[in-house]
């Protein structure tokens, strides 16, 4: 009696699965439809999303030691907005083979159309299902060759 409770336990488990699926509508009115059932979409409130693929705005620090080359640009500015009468200024900066660092710069990160690189139509990615198959989590784009 116990052991054949136990196999119905463990039967009736529905552990995490891992599946393809495919992008139907991009941010924020987030749908995905799972590879093999084309008429089964899944609706943004059924999907959690990893935080890389909702942001593309990111906070890095950036170094290069003794690489950076910054081709030479000229600045010019006017002085009468400072002294009474208008003197031009003009100065030309170029960098060849310096140390370069960015401190908590920010990284906007764009598709190959420019655009800002979110989940949009098309987009082949991974899902886990979790909760008995009644949320999906949105691990990664994916490529196939």
């Amino acid at each position: 009696m116990i052991k054949r409770h136990s196999i119905k336990s463990v039967q009736s488990l529905r552990l995490p699965e891992l599946m393809e699926a495919e992008v139907v509508s991009g941010a924020p009115d987030l749908k995905i439809k799972l590879k093999g059932s084309d008429k089964l979409i899944i609706p943004k409130e059924l999907i959690v999303v990893a935080e890389h693929l909702c942001r593309v705005h990111r906070k890095a620090n950036l170094t290069n030691v003794g690489k950076t080359s910054i081709s030479k640009q000229t600045f010019t500015a006017d002085t009468d907005l400072v002294m009474q009468h208008q003197h031009s200024v003009s100065v030309d900066v170029e960098l060849k083979e310096r140390d370069f660092t960015a401190e908590q710069s920010e990284i906007h990160f764009l598709n190959e159309d420019s655009e800002d690189d979110l989940l949009k139509k098309g987009d082949k990615v991974m899902a886990l299902s979790f909760e008995g198959g009644q949320k999906f989590f949105v691990l990664d784009r994916i490529v196939t060759y």
